[in-house]
């Protein structure tokens, strides 16, 4: 959770790979297509100020004197020609539809063109129009491919020669116009060459940075991803304790404080009070606490960030709660995988006992008062095949398969197998008509054993002082929330306010007979399902066992809520 707002950085990740892949396609020009349009953009606005000093200085007679042939009137209609060319190409390149390599074709050779005529006309080699022809070919190098810039660059070159040689053929001046062209010949070819291979060196760099900023924003993307998945509360705090960044978990434990309180001092004084205790001695263990906005017992930790970084420390919240929950879980499964191979050994002991009980009831020479101890043994034998079966189906860990199917058929099914298998069960199954149709997601097979061992629990502990032991299955809606209960109710004795916690923890038992896990296997056969298993009870009158499961929508309701 990016405490600023929910903040993501998906856009920047377009905006790069639009980038890369503008700049890869034509990958004979030097610049991306959008950087040229830009570039484009400059040298019109210069194109114009360029035009209009030009035309300026030459209807005001300020710059060249000694005009021959009415150069004025010449010069000027050129001008006049090449500024209103450079406004129509300045309002061109604003529109987002123009194609910006063949316009930087176009224009760069358009310049060269009108910047030779002007060079013949005004002073030829000894005027600085010189200048303007070496500053095209060089954005030729900028905009265009090698092969292009160095044909403009050729194009500026003979135009310079030509310019040389009418000045030694009219005027009679000696070899140094021919040389100055030469000079500028070179300059121009140079530069095209060097400033052509430094821009495809700063399109490289460019694309290098841009894939760089990608795998960046992805690895933000990612560290952002497991630090909200992560069931530890995570807080990151600057030098000046305000939090800039905390996921979902430290948002419950701090009890979801609002998006503007950012001060870690204000958010909790407790954890601030802590991180100051830290500042001062880093070597400490901070202890566990309490926080007063959610109750959660809490063990703080404190990790400084190296570098320059605006976050200063990192503060993970480990929950004592959920800690306690895990150990209870790895316990549990550890003793799990003990009792299983324990179970198997058991097993061929157990039914070698059992079947002897068998032969020694079916003799012919067994006396009348060895006969009850035969049944002990019986019954003995089932119990202790029975906690066989259960411990074997706790170690074996099984996955979910969950289908669709109506709950009502199923409920009033395994109300009739029950009574058929537990003989002398009051059982009563209470379904409203209008509950007809619940349709329900979860694996059947272990919805039926979960609801199976409810049905023993409530079963046994109804005979216990009950005198007139009942059971009552029923099944109801939640309304507006999409869920359904099936509920499981005995009138036996209740349950005592410190076994609520702890009736649902493996191997935990207040019955003589029972083994601890049948309530515990209930509840993880309801969590694989999403499910929730809880208890609620009063001492003396009843005790119910809730199974809130979500609803399944039918077709035709799926279809009428589109």
């Amino acid at each position: 959770m990016d405490f600023d707002g929910h903040r993501t950085n998906i856009g920047l990740v377009d905006i790069c790979k639009e980038k890369m892949s503008q700049a890869a396609l034509p990958s004979n020009f030097p610049l991306p297509e959008a950087l040229t349009h830009r570039v484009l953009s400059y040298l019109s606005v210069f194109r114009l100020l360029i035009s209009l000093i030009l035309l300026y200085a030459t209807l005001s007679d300020l710059v060249f004197t000694q005009l021959v042939l009415d150069k004025i009137t010449i010069g000027g209609a050129i001008l006049l020609s090449y500024f209103i060319m450079s406004v129509f190409l300045l309002i061109d390149t604003r529109r987002r539809t123009t194609r910006p390599y063949a316009t930087a074709v176009a224009t760069l050779f358009i310049d060269v063109i009108f910047f030779s005529i002007l060079l013949f006309i005004f002073g030829r080699m000894g005027s600085s129009l010189a200048i303007l022809l070496i500053f095209t070919s060089a954005a030729a190098a900028i905009l265009l491919p090698l092969r292009f810039a160095l044909f403009i660059a050729s194009l500026v070159v003979l135009a310079f020669i030509g310019a040389a040689l009418v000045d030694w053929l009219t005027q009679r001046e000696t070899t140094a116009a021919l040389i100055q062209a030469g000079i500028y010949g070179l300059t121009t070819f140079t530069g095209t060459i060097l400033v052509n291979m430094l821009t495809r060196w700063l399109k490289d760099y460019r694309l290098t940075a841009e894939r760089q900023a990608v795998q960046l924003t992805r690895l933000e993307q990612v560290n952002e991803l497991v630090i909200r998945r992560m069931r530890n509360g995570v807080l990151a705090v600057d030098s000046d304790g305000r939090i800039q960044l905390m996921n979902e978990s430290a948002w419950f434990l701090l009890g979801s404080p609002k998006a503007d309180q950012k001060i870690l001092a204000k958010v909790s004084p407790q954890l601030d009070k802590a991180l100051a205790n830290w500042y001062d001695n880093p070597s400490a263990e901070p202890a566990s606490m309490t926080l007063y906005s959610s109750q959660a017992q809490i063990a703080p930790k404190f990790v400084a960030l190296p570098g320059n970084s605006s976050i200063r420390v990192l503060i993970f919240l480990d929950d004592n709660e959920v800690i306690s929950q895990r150990a209870v879980e790895m316990s549990a499964n550890m003793m799990a995988n003990l009792s299983g191979s324990i179970a198997h050994e058991i097993r061929n002991p157990l039914a070698a006992i059992n079947h002897a009980a068998q032969l020694l009831e079916e003799s012919e020479d067994i006396v009348e008062s060895d006969v009850r101890l035969v049944d002990i043994i019986h019954s003995q034998a089932g119990r202790m095949n029975g906690i066989v079966q259960n411990i074997l189906q706790l170690s074996r860990h099984e996955k979910s398969r969950p289908d669709i199917f109506e709950l009502i058929p199923f409920l009033k099914e395994l109300s009739v197998e029950t009574k058929s298998s537990l003989p002398g069960i009051r059982l009563t199954l209470e379904i409203d008509p209008e509950e007809e149709g619940t349709l329900v997601l979860f694996d059947r097979s272990q919805l039926h054993q979960a609801v199976g061992k409810l049905l023993e629990n409530a079963n046994r502990h109804a005979r216990l002082d009950a005198a007139i032991p009942q059971v009552v299955l029923t099944m109801k809606h939640l309304p507006k929330t999409g869920y359904c209960v099936i509920t499981v109710e005995d009138n036996g004795p209740g349950i005592p306010e410190g076994n609520l916690k702890r009736i649902f923890e493996p191997f935990f038992t207040t019955h003589k007979q029972g083994s601890g896990l049948g309530l515990y296997i209930a509840r993880q056969l309801c969590e694989v399902n999403q499910a929730e298993l809880t208890v609620d009870s009063a001492i003396g009158s009843y005790s119910r066992f809730h199974i809130r499961m979500a609803l399944a929508r039918s077709e035709k309701e799926r279809i009428s809520g589109q």
